[in-house]
């Protein structure tokens, strides 16, 4: 019996995943263009007073907050001018193709894409944001109420469980595992800058170096980032061995040209470990 159910549960979790990917192909959504992209991708890097680039998108470490300014800068620009109900409001959809087009225009003339864009861009990862907020939040129990918040969804189509790549620039190095469909909850808070990407599923790394590597593969639960305009950002990582299980917190602080390191001001920790009460709702297909 036991031996026939952990195929079963398999198939079905396949099942699930297939039906995520479904209903998320379907739509409706909006598409957001190349042109769309290439403007935000732009002014995420301006800085506020000389010239030069805010940060490196083209360093993995700081592919993360690239990803992250570009969503709150559709949000809060392209989302806000149309003035939608929550009734009328549809998921914006940036394709695999218009993705990788827009990151090698602006960011690529005359050299090689970075792995983690082209490894996304082979696989044909497509992402969904859908920022209704009442799918999103049901309560929550803080007088700081997140300004933005979304379900963010990663998928490609074909039947290929997951892709990895190699982040040697990290400590310790890791290598990073996307399976084949990426869920977590987006929220931005205003008052102190705060970004959280909550309840993450599908997306784990393994340490290739030091003391780490006997845990082997560990999911990513939790990401919270802290940045500075024009400066470093200051990131908060819970991992897990397994989901069920109490993990470990990484502070680590990312400079503009991103290099990793240990720690974070005080200050800046305080903010990132700060309490987040809120209750979701239920993660719906499609």
């Amino acid at each position: 019996m036991k031996i026939k159910l952990i195929p079963f549960m398999l198939l079905s979790l396949l099942s699930v995943q297939s039906l995520l990917v479904a209903q998320q192909t379907k739509g409706p959504f909006r598409t957001v263009g190349q042109e769309s992209l290439e403007r935000a991708m732009e002014i995420v890097l301006k800085k506020d007073t000389g010239s030069g680039l805010a940060y490196d998108p083209t360093a993995t470490p700081n592919g993360v907050r690239y990803q992250i300014d570009v969503i709150v800068y559709l949000l809060e620009n392209v989302v806000k001018q149309n003035h939608e109900s929550t009734e009328e409001i549809i998921p914006l959809l940036i394709g695999y193709e218009e993705w990788y087009q827009a990151f090698k225009s602006v960011n690529c003339r005359g050299q090689d894409v970075p792995e983690y864009v082209e490894r996304a861009y082979e696989f044909k990862q497509n992402m969904v944001i859908d920022y209704n907020r009442n799918k999103v939040i049901k309560e929550t129990y803080d007088t700081d109420i997140p300004y933005l918040a979304a379900n963010i969804t990663l998928f490609w189509d074909s039947q290929e469980k997951s892709f990895s790549y190699k982040d040697l620039e990290s400590k310790p190095p890791l290598k990073v595992i996307y399976e084949r469909v990426i869920t977590y909850r987006f929220l931005k808070y205003k008052e102190d800058n705060l970004v959280v990407c909550d309840q993450i599923v599908g997306l784990k790394g393994k340490a290739l170096k030091g003391f780490l590597r006997i845990f082997g593969k560990a999911h990513m639960i939790q990401y919270r980032t802290l940045a500075v305009k024009d400066g470093p950002q200051y990131v908060l990582v819970e991992v897990r061995k397994f989901r069920w299980l109490f993990g470990s917190k990484t502070d680590m602080t990312i400079t503009p040209d991103g290099e990793t390191l240990e720690g974070v001001p005080e200050k800046e920790k305080q903010r990132l470990r700060r309490k987040v009460n809120i209750q979701y709702e239920p993660l719906k297909l499609g």
